[in-house]
C-alpha cells in the first residue's frame, strides 16, 4: 500500500476537531486542501471515514476503528522524534565497551568518571573480556568499542592509538638474586620466570619480539591476569614482564624493582577499536571522541 503520512495526520486532526474548518486552522492549510486529503484517503482505503453533521463532521464506525491505530502510530512517531532529539543532545543512549581486567582497572576506569559527568544519562555497559575475546565481540558487532594493548592486524577495525606504554621486567624486593641479568638471553637462565599465558595479547607481543631476536623464553609460571602476575612478583616468586605505567607506584615504593640493566623493549600503545563495517551510535561516538581528544584530563 502506498501510504501518505500527511493524509493520516490530516485525518487525525479532523477526527479530533470534528470540524474541517477548525482542522484547517490548526494545520495552517486551506479548508479545501483538508477536504481533498480526506477524500483521497477514503478513495485509497475504499471506505467512508466521516459523515456530515449540522455543525461539522463525525467518524463512521470504520473511521473510529482507524483512528485508534492512527493515534498509536502518530504517538509512536512523536516518541521516536523525541528520542532522536535526546540522542542528538546525548540525553540518552548506551555504549558497550569491551576491555580486559588490567586495562579496565589501569586505563578505562579512571576516565569513566569524567565522561559520566559530561554525559550522565548515557548508560555504559562494560564487557570484561580478554583482548582476543574483545576482538571477536567487535567483529560480530556485539559491542561498540574495544580497548586493547596491541593489534596483530588492523584490517577489520577502525582504530585510534590512545596511550604509549612500555614493557619492563621486574622482580620483588629481593632484587640481589637478579643483579646479573644484563641481556635478554640471561632471562632464559632464570630459575623462576613469570609470564602471562600464551593466548594473551601482551604475551603474544612479547613472544613475537623475542622470536625476532632469537630468544626463547620458558616461563616456570604462566598467569592469565596481569594483576595476579604483579602480586606474585611482589612476593619474590620470580622475574616477570609487566607494563611500566601500571606499576609505577609499586616501583616507586620498592614493592617491585625494575631491572634497568636489560635492553629497552619497543614501545607499544593502548588502542581503541571499533568495527569498520558499522557506524558508531551518537553515544559511542561521543566516548570515542573524548578518548581520542584526551578530554578526560587524566594521566596514568
Amino acid at each position: 500500500m502506498n501510504i501518505n503520512l500527511e493524509y493520516y495526520k490530516i485525518f487525525y486532526t479532523v477526527a479530533k476537531c470534528n470540524n474541517i474548518s477548525d482542522a484547517a486552522d490548526k494545520l495552517f492549510i486551506s479548508q479545501p486542501a483538508v477536504s481533498k486529503s480526506i477524500k483521497k484517503l477514503e478513495e485509497m482505503l475504499s471506505i467512508k471515514l466521516f459523515y456530515r453533521k449540522s455543525r461539522g463532521v463525525a467518524l463512521t464506525k470504520e473511521g473510529a476503528y482507524l483512528l485508534e491505530y492512527v493515534e498509536k502510530a502518530l504517538t509512536s512517531l512523536n516518541d521516536g522524534e523525541k528520542l532522536i532529539d535526546k540522542l542528538k543532545t546525548r540525553e540518552t543512549g548506551n555504549i558497550k565497551i569491551g576491555v580486559s581486567t588490567t586495562l579496565g582497572k589501569h586505563y578505562l576506569v579512571p576516565r569513566l568518571k569524567n565522561f559520566i559527568s559530561l554525559y550522565p544519562n548515557i548508560k555504559i555497559i562494560i564487557i570484561n573480556k580478554s583482548a582476543q575475546e574483545t576482538l571477536k565481540l567487535i567483529e560480530n558487532n556485539i559491542i561498540d568499542i574495544g580497548i586493547v594493548s596491541n593489534l596483530v592486524s588492523y584490517e577489520k577495525f577502525n582504530y585510534k592509538r590512545l596511550y604509549e606504554i612500555h614493557d619492563i621486567f621486574v622482580s620483588g624486593p629481593e632484587f640481589s638474586k637478579y643483579k646479573n641479568i644484563n641481556t635478554f638471553n640471561d632471562l632464559t637462565k632464570l630459575s623462576s620466570l613469570i609470564l602471562l599465558e600464551k593466548h594473551n595479547i601482551s604475551r603474544m607481543y612479547l613472544d613475537s619480539f623475542f622470536k625476532i631476536n632469537s630468544v626463547e623464553l620458558n616461563p616456570t609460571m604462566e598467569i592469565d591476569n596481569m594483576d595476579l602476575l604483579i602480586e606474585l612478583t611482589k612476593l619474590n616468586l620470580g622475574v616477570s614482564c609487566t607494563i611500566e605505567e601500571f606499576v609505577s607506584k609499586e616501583v616507586k615504593t620498592g614493592a617491585l624493582v625494575k631491572i634497568d640493566s636489560l635492553p629497552t623493549l619497543p614501545k607499544r600503545h593502548i588502542i581503541m577499536i571499533s568495527n569498520k563495517n558499522f557506524s558508531l551510535s551518537l553515544a559511542a561516538q561521543s566516548f570515542w571522541d573524548c578518548l581520542s581528544n584526551n578530554c578526560f584530563n587524566f594521566l596514568i
